[in-house]
């Protein structure tokens, strides 16, 4: 199963590399509080270097644990979040997923791509129990697979994978704002989430980008 558009994925890679950079590597991982930067215009979330707002997000198409596939393609006439998780985090990765869950009771026509960055711990049965926990609506859908798959994905947005003790976040966590269009838009780099933000701008994006 093919993961990454690599036409898509170039010039955000070049891009991601000029957002690290500039945050002084503001993508925080987990446990971190976000670093300060220019919001985007129009919306409550960290603008995007110069340049990359606009660019499409880096596609791929994996296996969902709660049944098919997570298709960006798909998404398509939606405004979505692509964010990290795994399904043993202890601290991070919960709040992320209850955050984008409530932003999604008040944006209910916007997704959720969580990418895992356990392949061996987020098994379909991990990753089903992980929703039925947190009360995960059908439209946040959670990628799994093996590494090959999914460290291309990884790369393209910056994640590290999970390494060490699966019982403490040692991986980023980062959230990119996609519009409907399937373009970059935004950037919450850490925790806490504020889910009405993150409500505001999936709806805002919604709309074609002016």
């Amino acid at each position: 199963m093919p993961s990454l558009s690599r036409a898509a994925a170039t010039p955000v890679l070049i891009a991601v590399a000029v957002l690290a950079a500039s945050l002084a590597v503001g993508i925080a991982l987990g446990g971190l509080h976000r670093a300060r930067s220019p919001v985007a215009p129009g919306l409550r979330a960290d603008a995007l270097p110069p340049g990359m707002a606009g660019r499409p997000a880096p596609a791929f198409r994996l296996a969902d644990g709660r049944g098919g596939v997570v298709d960006t393609r798909a998404l398509r006439g939606h405004s979505y979040a692509v964010t990290f998780l795994y399904t043993h985090c202890r601290d991070v990765c919960p709040a992320i997923a209850d955050d984008l869950r409530d932003a999604l009771r008040s944006a209910p026509a916007a997704r959720v791509a969580a990418v895992s960055v356990d392949p061996a711990g987020d098994t379909a049965a991990a990753v089903r129990a992980f929703a039925e926990r947190h009360h995960l609506p059908a439209t946040f859908r959670y990628a799994i697979g093996a590494r090959r798959s999914l460290a291309p994905v990884w790369r393209a947005y910056l994640a590290s994978p999970q390494v060490g003790d699966p019982r403490n976040s040692s991986h980023t966590a980062a959230v990119w704002l996609v519009d409907a269009e399937g373009r970059l838009r935004g950037l919450y780099p850490g925790v806490p989430l504020q889910p009405a933000d993150v409500a505001h701008d999936l709806r805002a994006v919604a709309e074609p980008l002016r």
